[in-house]
């Protein structure tokens, strides 16, 4: 009797904790049409969609032995959910990236250079100069650089003086006036002539750039952007990355960090309408880079998304983490071409330089698509 009454207990406890699993998945893939405005507590179901998804799967293969029909259900919800699955996770092949790019093609680099402070969020790695941080992006030999989070200024930096010599064609808004003629936020730097350029601000002093660039016979319109940070001190990315381990986080902390992602992802929904706006002013093909500080499965990535391509999932593999802190899942950084490109090939390649990682892509202009192509 006694043994009846456990085995029910236990029974009765793994469908309420699945169940749980299942509304929370559920959740999440209604994540691309709730607006943060209204349902921003959702956006850490969207951060968490990856962990749900193993367990989704857990759940499929043990009811599959202990009640079938239970199995059923969960597997017709991971089916339901593909739309958010298909962005977590590519699945091509692993193939090496070759430094030497095919004819017609376009390499653009995107990164999020973390003021060009040299340093990662690591304690204790090592700070490396702005000669070190440009002599990384130089090797990769690229046609366009988008970066974000950039810093310059007039006298002393040089980062700027030292990406020119390779790169005669670039544009940076971002000078403040004032006695140090410093400036900061995103910036093109092109091998080729820039025909046209125009930024715009967000409220919070962030900005949106973009930079018609002549290639031969087409041009073509890049924008970068970065998204509002989270705004976390030091202390609460520790916090937040012993999240699961002894130490546990204290209660005042919690309140700031939820205030603080409460806020941001607001912020985020705003911020992913200027940016569309200003996207749709162009006439010809574009090339979208940018810092979303949003991962994959959230509301943002998709109204940004659009019809655009993701690069990273055209020709990438894996999980595609881009932020060296957190989550090991965290992917906020992106490179979205219209689909008159193909994406030939797709790179994130870690320097150490910086709390985020370097996106390389090479593009091809479907027109280009013939025997000529070909090395």
């Amino acid at each position: 009797m006694k043994k009846n009454w456990f085995r029910q207990f236990i029974k009765k406890t793994l469908v309420i904790i699945n169940a749980i699993i299942a509304i929370f998945f559920l959740i999440g893939c209604l994540l691309p049409w709730l607006s943060p405005k209204y349902f921003w507590i959702f956006g850490f179901v969207g951060i968490a969609m990856p962990y749900l998804m193993v367990l989704m799967i857990f759940s499929v293969l043990f009811w599959l032995f202990v009640k079938r029909i239970f199995a059923l259900y969960f597997f017709v919800l991971l089916c339901l959910g593909y739309k958010q699955i298909n962005v977590m996770f590519a699945f091509n092949s692993n193939d090496t990236f070759k430094k030497v790019k095919a004819n017609y093609n376009i390499r653009v680099i995107s990164w999020n250079v973390g003021n060009m402070s040299g340093k990662t969020q690591k304690v204790g790695a090592k700070k490396h100069s702005v000669d070190e941080i440009v002599g990384g992006l130089l090797k990769q030999n690229a046609d366009v650089i988008c970066l974000q989070e950039f810093e310059d200024c007039k006298t002393g930096c040089r980062s700027v003086e030292l990406i020119k010599k390779k790169y005669p064609y670039y544009f940076f808004p971002g000078w403040i006036i004032g006695p140090h003629k410093h400036g900061s936020g995103c910036v093109i730097f092109s091998k080729y002539p820039i025909l046209k350029s125009d930024s715009t601000r967000f409220e919070n002093g962030e900005n949106i750039i973009t930079t018609d660039i002549a290639f031969d016979e087409d041009t073509i319109s890049f924008f970068t952007t970065h998204l509002d940070s989270y705004r976390f001190s030091r202390k609460e990315f520790n916090e937040i990355d012993a999240v699961g381990t002894e130490e546990a986080m204290p209660k005042i902390n919690v309140k700031s960090i939820v205030k603080k992602m409460k806020n941001t992802l607001i912020t985020h929904e705003e911020q992913a309408e200027v940016v569309n706006k200003f996207i749709a002013t162009t006439a010809y093909n574009t090339v979208f880079c940018g810092d979303l500080n949003e991962v994959a499965n959230n509301n943002t990535y998709w109204k940004i998304r659009g019809n655009k391509q993701d690069a990273f999932l055209a020709k990438g593999f894996g999980l595609g983490k881009t932020f060296n802190s957190l989550s090991p899942v965290l992917r906020i950084d992106y490179i979205m071409p219209d689909k008159n490109f193909e994406v030939t090939q797709f790179n994130i390649l870690d320097e150490k330089m910086s709390d985020h990682k370097m996106l390389i892509v090479d593009l091809l202009l479907k027109k280009y698509q013939t025997e000529k192509t070909k090395n």
